[in-house]
């Protein structure tokens, strides 16, 4: 299967476990209202519309040879989504996320495949394929966050579902080590997050073996708080 079918059925696979996560809310889940420190579920759903419809934006410009915008502050940019999603409704953040759904497929689709796969093609991909971008966006940044709202809800097993899920479909796209080290990390911060730690610690290290370049983001990474008082995940930065 060429990749760009592999990238499309990701898509379509977030799509379906958005709808089934919002189909299990209820009514006041639907309209709570959030904070800019602590999202309510519309401000997670209206935060996956427009990071999702950026990317579909960034693949128009990029099939035209344009340079797309580059948000050097996320957090700022959060910051400014939270604001200009926060007053509309349930209904309106939910057809905004379909729509941004359906373009990003559509531009996906449109992108000629070797376009997806050369690290070169873009030199604003600064050295890496277009295909991880569109996963990243549309696939593993909105599994992260359905995650963790199952993590809020006390549904753990549905949170670690999803992402051992992910954790095998994403390691079929590239068996690269830096992508399976990637892959991997991720999956420790979700066992790290849910207070699994021992899985934690063993997917870290695999991960860190496998693509060392994430050791010192590691260092730092807030996902992986929980455990950094641990014996064995000390020892897992002993030279």
């Amino acid at each position: 299967m060429e990749i760009k079918a592999k990238l499309v059925d990701l898509l379509q696979r977030a799509h379906e476990e958005e709808q089934t996560f919002f189909a299990s809310l209820s009514d006041d889940e639907r309209s709570a209202t959030g904070t800019p420190e602590h999202w309510s579920v519309k401000d997670v759903a209206a935060h996956l519309a427009e990071w999702k419809a950026r990317m579909g934006q960034r693949l128009a410009a990029a099939r035209r040879n344009e340079t797309p915008p580059k948000y050097d502050d996320i957090d700022q940019a959060n910051a400014e989504i939270f604001e200009q999603y926060r007053d509309q409704s349930w209904a309106d953040v939910l057809k905004a996320l379909e729509r941004a759904h359906v373009e990003l497929v559509e531009q996906t689709r449109a992108m000629p495949e070797s376009d997806l796969i050369d690290a070169e093609r873009f030199p604003w991909q600064e050295g890496r394929p277009l295909w991880r971008r569109i996963v990243g966006s549309g696939y593993s940044h909105p599994v992260q966050h359905l995650a963790q709202l199952y993590i809020e809800r006390g549904q753990r097993d549905d949170a670690t579902r999803i992402q051992e899920t992910a954790a095998e479909w994403l390691a079929a796209l590239d068996d690269s080590p830096d992508w399976q080290g990637v892959t991997i990390y991720n999956l420790a911060c979700h066992y790290a997050l849910s207070g699994e730690k021992e899985k934690a610690i063993a997917k870290l290290g695999e991960a860190l073996r496998l693509n060392p370049d994430l050791i010192e983001w590691s260092k730092q990474d807030s996902d992986l708080a929980s455990i950094r008082e641990e014996p064995a995940y000390r020892s897992l930065y002993v030279a």
